[in-house]
């Protein structure tokens, strides 16, 4: 009967790892703003003076990430600038994701003296596990942009 327990324990141990394995892979294979997800970073604009600046905001975030996705230089600077700083109110401030398109850059073969500032700027504050989370995320996106794996970076 001790045996029998044993085994039980064993196969919920088993079973618990396998659903924490399967989250980190959900958690990390997903990448920030792929095309759906466009709307759930954007912000609804307030009415009032400002309406006009952030829709327009919204709609060239929204162009920018199209174009980034297809490798210009200047759209992926625009998405991770919107991410880091919210882009007057029209995107959702995410550092992890802001953090992974300038990771993207720093491997498009065109970076600028800038780039590698903007990135050690928004990367290197960020907790270790963010960073990882920020190098996953990078990884699939220069997987999807590029057809490439990542190269290592010593710039967070």
């Amino acid at each position: 009967m001790a045996r029998d327990v044993r085994l039980f324990s064993l196969d919920k141990e088993n079973l618990m790892l396998k659903f924490l394995l399967a989250l980190a892979i959900g958690i990390f294979c997903v990448s920030p703003l792929q095309a759906g997800d466009v709307a759930s970073v954007t912000k609804s604009c307030p009415s009032g003076e400002k309406q006009a600046t952030c829709e327009r905001w919204v709609k060239d975030f929204k162009t920018a990430v199209e174009l980034a996705y297809k490798g210009n230089h200047g759209a992926q600077a625009t998405v991770a600038f919107c991410l880091s700083t919210g882009c007057h109110g029209a995107v959702i401030k995410d550092r992890v994701a802001s953090c992974s398109w300038h990771l993207v850059i720093a491997n498009s073969g065109s970076t600028t003296v800038l780039d590698r500032s903007n990135t050690r700027n928004t990367c290197r504050p960020m907790t270790a596990s963010q960073k990882d989370e920020a190098r996953a995320l990078a990884s699939d996106l220069v997987q999807k942009i590029y057809k490439r794996p990542l190269a290592k970076t010593d710039q967070m």
